[in-house]
């Protein structure tokens, strides 16, 4: 193995993409690509999120979240949760969404998303970094039956991408560093 030694950013660009998720809490949407598996036994997740987003704001309040998990050919929506504030606009109405009231949870999930993961929040990892991280149990999933996992959206580096695919954006390396 040929070892090359780069700064510390190095070894955070150098992991793969990860899964693009809506956030839903409330009726407010958020983009996230800081999103992990956390635990199989109970089952649970994890997303970071900033602390100045409204999306914080309201996880740390309502003590739930949904993960949505949407598709290449909603694009367009991803940028229209992502480009703009709950605070100032109502997103599922904005980009066309429909919500759909939780079971398990007070908050709304996407009904336009293939996957949808009701959580309550578990834990708080109150770490000094860029973001927040909030450990949620599932309390209940919904899978269309007509999901394929390989055509869930990525995003890393300035890039959405399908597996094996760049659907947009830059091919800089460096846009993190900025």
């Amino acid at each position: 193995m040929k070892v090359v030694h780069g700064d510390l950013f190095d070894g955070i660009i150098a992991l793969p993409s990860f899964p693009v998720v809506l956030v839903t809490v409330d009726m407010n949407i958020m983009v996230a690509g800081a999103f992990h598996f956390y635990s199989f036994k109970p089952p649970s997740i994890m997303v970071g999120i900033k602390p100045e987003k409204y999306t914080y704001e309201l996880i740390s309040k309502k003590k739930e979240f949904g993960i949505n998990i949407p598709t290449k050919d909603q694009l367009e929506k991803i940028h229209i949760c992502g480009t703009l504030s709950g605070r100032d606009v109502e997103k599922y109405r904005k980009a066309g969404l429909t919500p759909r009231k939780g079971n398990m949870i007070d908050s709304y999930i996407i009904e336009e998303c293939p996957v949808s993961i009701e959580c309550k929040v578990v834990h708080e990892v109150d770490y000094e970094g860029s973001h927040r991280w909030f450990i949620g149990e599932i309390k209940e999933v919904y899978i269309d039956e007509d999901y394929v996992r390989d055509d869930s959206l990525m995003f890393w580096l300035g890039q959405f991408r399908t597996v094996g695919q760049v659907i947009e954006g830059a091919a800089n390396n460096d846009i993190l560093r900025k």
